[in-house]
């Protein structure tokens, strides 16, 4: 009896899986490939006032510039987000995030589910006229500029009723049915597209930290090894002044406070300072320079500007430079977390030798 009882369990749960993979196979196997295409630059515009779609949650209303940056085999690659800032004329450039990073693989293979010829009748009735939000895509690395763009368009109109994640879009005279957050995502707060990581990386290793300030040029070392888990572990040394090795505690604490260097506020944050106020920040010589190099061959160069103050809080004005590729607009990191970082700096300045246990690595 109760080896039947175990049986019939086990053949519920095999019939439900079975059929749950069955549905999600029939429910994809109309779906396909509208293009396959290594876009190096996406650009996406607002809508216009005319629009007939959907207008909540509101759309962004300037124009958002994504690039792609190849780094070399195997090293991923390096992503851009460019705004034009309407009050100042002037455009801002970060690093861009893993947001703008899918939005690249979503659109390099374009899915849907129908193609159909496209008519003006069509386009009123589903909102995909010129009017309508829409992305430009190039297989070139474009200069950033918000006019006369070549490229493939893709308009977005409305959601498709027989199913609510994908919405209707044009494409020259033909109307397809892509997934719905390819442009949705661009209803939510712009500055999401940033990566606010000053050094971020997958895989590897930091091998080298410097910092030239304060009259004086500290740098460690990484000679990071992998363990038996296929992890790196750290060995750092500090080869300026007295060359020694550096205890894993002083050496993490540095690797650790240089990654947590983030832009805590950026100068068109909602509650922000301005352009204008973060371009005068950074006019003074920098009071620091921080350079980082990774095992797979990635830089940074962090340039810090001296103190400032906005809405009670201490900042310090920051410009990463991620040659060769471009120079980020300043941001601001707090001054509590540069702080950290400045002693952790001290701490590898004033240390002593330290002498490896005579163990193997765990």
């Amino acid at each position: 009896m109760k080896n039947r009882l175990i049986y019939v369990i086990v053949s519920f749960i095999l019939l439900f899986f079975l059929f749950f993979f069955l549905e999600e196979k029939t429910e994809n196997i109309t779906e396909t490939n509208y293009w396959k295409e290594n876009w190096k630059s996406v650009v996406y515009f607002p809508p216009k006032e005319t629009w007939c779609g959907e207008k909540e949650p509101a759309f962004g209303k300037d124009p958002i510039f994504f690039r792609m940056f190849e780094r070399g085999w195997k090293k991923s690659p390096l992503f851009s987000v460019s705004y034009f800032h309407p009050e100042e004329k002037d455009i801002l450039t970060y690093e861009g995030n893993f947001n703008v990073k899918n939005s690249f693989s979503d659109l390099s293979v374009l899915k849907t589910k129908f193609i159909e010829s496209s008519s003006e009748e069509i386009q009123k009735s589903y909102c995909i006229g010129d009017d309508a939000p829409r992305l430009v895509m190039n297989e070139d690395l474009l200069a950033i500029k918000f006019d006369d763009l070549q490229g493939r368009t893709l308009y977005f109109g409305k959601k498709t009723e027989s199913d609510t994640a994908r919405m209707t879009a044009r494409e020259k005279d033909r109307v397809i049915s892509p997934y719905s957050y390819l442009i949705e995502k661009f209803r939510n707060n712009t500055l999401s597209f940033r990566e606010r990581q000053f050094i971020t990386y997958s895989g590897g290793y930091l091998v080298s930290i410097e910092f030239i300030g304060q009259g004086q040029r500290i740098v460690a070392e990484n000679n990071a090894k992998k363990n038996q888990y296929d992890s790196y572990v750290n060995h750092w040394n500090r080869p300026t002044g007295e060359r020694i090795v550096l205890s894993p505690e002083i050496g993490n604490a540095l690797e650790n406070n240089t990654k947590a260097l983030r832009a805590d506020l950026y100068p068109d944050d909602e509650n922000g300072p301005g352009l204008s106020f973060a371009k005068e920040a950074v006019k003074p010589e920098p009071e620091g320079n921080l350079s980082a190099k990774h095992s797979l061959g990635y830089k940074w160069k962090i340039r810090f500007y001296p103190k400032v103050q906005w809405k009670d809080q201490n900042y310090r004005p920051v410009v990463r430079d991620l040659s060769p590729y471009f120079e980020e607009s300043p941001s601001f990191v707090k001054e509590e977390t540069f702080q950290n970082f400045i002693q952790a700096v001290t701490n590898v300045k004033n240390a002593s030798r330290w002498e490896r246990p005579n163990q193997k690595i765990q």
